[in-house]
């Protein structure tokens, strides 16, 4: 029997007798790993493949698939007419998508450093499916390009390290035979940093995929800590713990997409910071890897609690975007899972009452157990609204006019002005959850606030999650959407807010765009000081020489007005990239551009991880 049967009898008893056997070796072009790590993902735009929007033979807007619970499988009438009306969408004109990429450049291999790693056993892959789904994020320029256009350039090749051990033999062969490397999580990255850099950029460049290293390696009951590999993806590790009682207690947007590593690389937080606090104070310890060495704040003492005496090295490293090395592994912080959950929703007259409401709610510390606040203004309430899954019939509409009477004639909320607030609260005692509810609509009665209900606050929570996917659906109909987010005091968010939408209205019309664009504005975050924003806009490209290219141009200056206007470059949810760089570089003052720059040189001296976000 040859040597290559007995390998193959090998791996498949490794199978029958249920092992985790892996069968360690180098990827041909016609192998490609991520057809099994990405399986669930589309190639070419967000998400799950069986999750997508469509308009049946009646006109009638739909999301498929059955992933997020009673919105899924639904149909919603009223979403078709108000994106013809606000978009100019035509159903009849439509602009399909390229069924694969039209060309994918060679790889370039460095031969050395190919030889001094695969002894090590680690998975490499130069197939150009692999090579194409590791070289962008799911921002609207990569999604387009990704339907339409090209990437100029892409990683040569894929890796995927099993250990903290292995990520460190690949630095430091990278470093000593010049090879540039771009670590990868989930994907989910928003502002272009998993793009290749193009200019003057020659050498290989690798995307180190730590998905393989998901891990949990130890759990802490006594000290409420959990230790995990950096690649475990997110949700995954939520769901392992709510099994045992805990949470993380943070839930960022792409939660099913993203790795705990790149989270921390993000320094991204999610809906429920306002009950378990930021992020980064979740972090107790961290494993980072560098080109002169791993990193590590603490030796054995990885659940004790915080220090607070000298710098503090991991806050340095968070939120540095793969620029100074590979996050390994993480220990974080648990909290008991709160078992129950509520949804309360407010109308109010307007988006300054509204506001008025959140900061109270915010500076007064209204309930201790808000998880989550959201308001959307005017315009955002249609599309709130498009996303209503009830049919229309008789009873419905007459019961839909009649609202819409009470709420003008006795409520004094005109429809086209009142926008929409969102609590959610989270509980451990099932009977102080309505206490908790009333405490808030009182305090919003105070600012003509009316009781909207449950449906339509969870429904608002959920447009995070469903917006890339109808994103994405409009590509199809000439329509382009795109949104930033940023932070400012109470006193200056209108101000920022009316200085914002008219510089992205004033650019669209430069650029000829027509009809007006679709622009929201949505409160993510509360703070004693102040909140966090996101600006949503979109329009109709159909007649545009150009849509990319007006893209950007609304893009930039609409961060530069943010900047003008006291806001910052980004808050949590997106991060800097290649997108924000030279804004969040205009932000910072010239000697903390020159420790950035120092603390690089000093990590990663011949620039290995070389994504060019940041500086």
């Amino acid at each position: 029997m040859t040597e290559n049967a007995l390998r193959r009898l090998e791996i498949i008893a490794g199978h029958l007798n249920d092992t985790e056997y892996k069968e360690w070796r180098t990827l041909s072009p016609s192998q490609t790993l991520a057809v099994c790590t990405n399986r669930e993902k589309k190639w070419n735009g967000y998400g799950y493949k069986d999750t997508f929007f469509r308009f049946d033979d009646r006109g009638t807007a739909s999301l498929l698939g059955n992933r997020f619970e009673h919105f899924s499988s639904k149909e919603y009438h009223e979403l078709r007419p108000w994106l013809e009306q606000t978009l100019r969408i035509n159903l009849k004109t439509t602009c399909p998508a390229q069924p694969t990429m039209v060309e994918i450049h060679s790889p370039e291999v460095n031969h050395d450093f190919y030889d001094t790693i695969r002894p090590q056993g680690v998975i490499i892959s130069f197939a150009e499916q692999d090579r194409l789904l590791h070289g962008h994020g799911i921002s609207t320029i990569e999604i387009y390009k990704l339907r339409y256009g090209n990437f100029n350039r892409l990683p040569d090749a894929v890796i995927w390290p099993e250990s903290h051990k292995q990520v460190e033999v690949i630095v430091k062969a990278a470093q000593k035979f010049n090879v540039g490397c771009i670590p990868y999580g989930g994907g989910s990255n928003y502002v272009d940093a998993l793009e290749c850099p193009v200019e003057k950029e020659k050498r290989m460049i690798v995307s180190l995929d730590m998905r393989q290293m998901n891990r949990i390696l130890s759990l802490n009951n006594e000290n409420m800590s959990v230790t995990v590999e950096a690649g475990a993806i997110a949700k995954d590790l939520e769901m392992e713990l709510r099994k045992l009682g805990y949470s993380l207690g943070w839930n960022a947007e792409s939660i099913e997409f993203s790795t705990v590593g790149g989270l921390a690389a993000l320094r991204s937080s999610g809906l429920r910071r306002s009950m378990y606090g930021d992020f980064e104070n979740s972090i107790i310890n961290m494993k980072f890897v560098t080109p002169i060495g791993t990193i590590q704040q603490r030796g054995t003492s990885t659940s004790s609690p915080p220090i607070y005496s000298g710098p503090d090295i991991t806050n340095l490293l968070l939120g540095s975007e793969g620029t100074l090395g590979v996050i390994t592994e993480l220990t974080f912080k648990l909290h008991y899972l709160a078992p129950f959950h509520r949804y309360v929703s407010l109308y109010f007259p307007s988006f300054h009452q509204g506001l008025l409401f959140l900061r109270e709610v915010a500076q007064k510390k209204v309930v201790n157990n808000l998880s989550g606040a959201r308001l959307i203004d005017e315009i955002g309430l249609q599309l709130v609204q498009g996303f209503n899954p009830t049919t229309p019939t008789i009873t419905t509409v007459f019961k839909e006019v009649l609202k819409k009477y009470y709420l003008k004639k006795f409520k004094k909320l005109e429809i086209g002005k009142m926008c929409l607030a969102a609590i959610l609260i989270d509980g451990y005692d099932l009977s102080k959850m309505e206490v908790y509810e009333k405490r808030i609509l009182n305090v919003g009665e105070n600012f003509g606030g009316v009781n909207a209900g449950y449906d339509l606050g969870e429904r608002m929570f959920f447009m995070s999650k469903g917006l890339p996917y109808l994103r994405d659906f409009l590509l199809d109909y000439y329509a382009v959407s795109d949104y930033l987010d940023t932070s400012t005091s109470w006193s200056n968010i209108e101000e920022l807010v009316t200085r914002v939408k008219e510089t992205i209205v004033t650019t669209c019309r430069a650029q000829s765009v027509r009809p007006r664009p679709y622009i929201a504005v949505r409160v993510d975050h509360l703070y004693e000081t102040g909140a966090s924003l996101t600006f949503t806009y979109g329009f109709n490209c159909r007649n545009l020489a150009d849509p990319l290219g007006t893209l950007r141009r609304v893009d930039q200056v609409a961060l530069v007005e943010i900047l003008k206007s006291n806001g910052s470059v980004s808050h949590y949810t997106t991060g800097i990239g290649k997108r924000k760089k030279e804004s969040f570089i205009e932000s910072l003052s010239e000697p903390a551009i020159e420790i950035m720059k120092n603390v690089k040189k000093t990590l990663d001296p011949t620039n290995i991880f070389c994504n060019q976000n940041l500086l």
